[in-house]
């Protein structure tokens, strides 16, 4: 470590090193002329005859030019290196959150991700396994965990799918954003193409289980679209990028009073879709936690047959 640490300070001082050669090669050069010609040392050293050290002002200058040329490169090639660690850290870090292209945009700078509060409409999923408990009953610790990284595979690759935001996993469930923090201006379509997407998908999923000995998994999923606020929430040490609002408990309550495999829409996401996609309307119905009741409809599929 302290070699490296000596390295590290001796190219910081390139041009220093180049005057110092420099130097060097003024006095051996003073030194050889002396005694050649036994002169004075003295005035060998101060050069007098401009003839004679002449040679010796060129190579000053081509020791100061090579020095300067060696820190300006080192010095962007440093830039350079940190850039690329800076863009790795956050390449990995919006890479959890979102689909990779739009991820590497992020990093490119073409998207910018403000940090703060912001007020915003968006689109907000949620989607979680009916019978988890029974689940975990019957299998072993390790054995749930290894079918959760399974299922949440199929998820995510669906929701990147379509460009939304992982914005977390709730031990069975999963939340997911349109709008924020890049947006788009079909994020309810987005988010509904996404509900039966993972809707199809764990039928393919499901159908593969009783050969790999895994359990059958149902979910039901719940989305509603509204204003909410969007920025890092934590603490000075960690924070994550997240929404808050009443429109996201909503559609958190529409989940849990979605049945297995059902796909429930809020009134003000189906107004944005319903020339898109085919539903039954529920009316009103009681959600948990909320003193009102909530329109709410069941997506049964896309009109256009697009998953």
């Amino acid at each position: 470590m302290k070699n490296l640490n000596r390295s590290v300070r001796l190219t910081d001082h390139m041009t220093l090193i180049g005057f110092s050669l420099a130097a060097i090669y003024w006095v051996l050069d003073a030194i050889l002329a002396f005694f050649t010609s036994y002169d004075n040392l003295f005035e060998q050293l101060l050069g007098v005859n401009l003839d004679e050290i002449w040679t010796r002002i060129v190579v000053l200058c081509l020791f100061a030019i090579f020095g300067s040329h060696a820190q300006y490169t080192i010095n962007e090639r440093k830039k350079a290196e940190a850039k690329l660690e800076q863009d790795a850290v956050t390449r990995e870090r919006f890479q959890r959150l979102l689909s990779p292209d739009l991820a590497e945009r992020v990093v490119s700078g073409e998207l910018t991700v403000e940090k703060g509060g912001k007020d915003q409409v968006a689109t907000v999923l949620f989607v979680d396994i009916r019978g988890f408990a029974t689940i975990s009953e019957n299998n072993q610790a390790s054995e749930v965990l290894g079918l959760l990284n399974e299922y949440y595979e199929v998820l995510v690759d669906v929701v990147f799918r379509h460009e939304g935001t992982v914005d977390k996993f709730i031990g069975d469930a999963m939340m997911v954003i349109w709008g924020a923090p890049v947006s788009h201006v079909d994020d309810p379509t987005r988010a509904v193409k996404s509900a039966l997407g993972i809707r199809a998908a764990l039928n393919d999923f499901n159908r593969a289980s009783p050969d790999k000995g895994r359990p059958r998994i149902d979910v039901g999923i719940g989305i509603n679209t509204g204003n909410l606020m969007a920025g890092y929430i934590g603490s000075s040490l960690t924070m994550s990028y997240s929404v808050i609002g009443d429109t996201v408990n909503t559609a958190s309550r529409l989940c849990s009073a979605a049945q297995s495999g059902q796909i429930l829409v809020s009134e003000n996401t189906w107004n944005e879709v319903k020339e898109h996609f085919e539903a039954t309307p529920l009316g009103e119905i009681k959600a948990k936690g909320k003193f009102q009741p909530v329109k709410a409809w069941a997506v049964e599929g896309d009109k256009y047959s697009v998953k």
